[in-house]
C-alpha cells in the first residue's frame, strides 16, 4: 500500500535535499558514462576510473573556485580569503568523502556485487606485513 505525497507535505528543506541529490545523481551517471571503455577498446577499469575520477576532482575544484571567485570584488580580494575559503570547501568535502567511505564500508558486497564480472588483482589489496 503506497500513500501519495501532497506537494504540501513536502517542505522546503526536502525538497532542496531532493534537488541535491539528483544533481548528484546526474554527475555520478555521467561519470559513469564515462568509465565505459569506447568500443574496440581495452582500456582497463581500473585506469579508465582514475582517469575519470582525476578529471572530476579537477572539475570540480576548477567549478568550486568560480562559484568562490563569484563572491569577491577583485582578485585581491580572494585572495585574502584564500584561507577561509579552502578551508570550508576542504571541510565540506572531508565530511562528504568519510560519509561515502563508511557507506561503502558497510554496503561493500552489496554495492561491488556486479564486479566479479571483471579481472579484480587482488595483490594490490593485499595487506600481508612480514615481521
Amino acid at each position: 500500500m503506497s500513500q501519495k505525497i501532497e506537494a504540501t507535505d513536502v517542505t522546503e528543506e526536502e525538497a532542496l535535499n531532493a534537488v541535491f541529490f539528483e544533481r548528484a545523481d546526474e554527475f555520478i551517471k555521467q561519470a559513469n558514462e564515462f568509465c565505459r571503455p569506447p568500443k574496440g577498446q581495452q582500456t582497463k577499469p581500473e585506469e579508465l576510473r582514475g582517469q575519470v575520477s582525476a578529471a572530476m576532482l579537477f572539475g570540480t575544484a576548477r567549478f568550486n573556485t568560480w562559484v568562490a571567485a563569484n563572491n569577491f570584488k577583485d582578485g585581491n580580494e580572494m585572495r585574502d580569503a584564500k584561507d577561509q575559503v579552502m578551508s570550508y570547501i576542504l571541510q565540506q568535502f572531508q565530511m562528504m568523502l568519510e560519509d561515502n567511505y563508511d557507506e561503502y564500508c558497510d554496503q561493500f558486497e552489496n554495492y561491488l556485487r556486479f564486479r566479479k564480472n571483471e579481472e579484480f588483482h587482488a595483490h594490490k589489496h593485499d595487506h600481508k606485513h612480514e615481521h
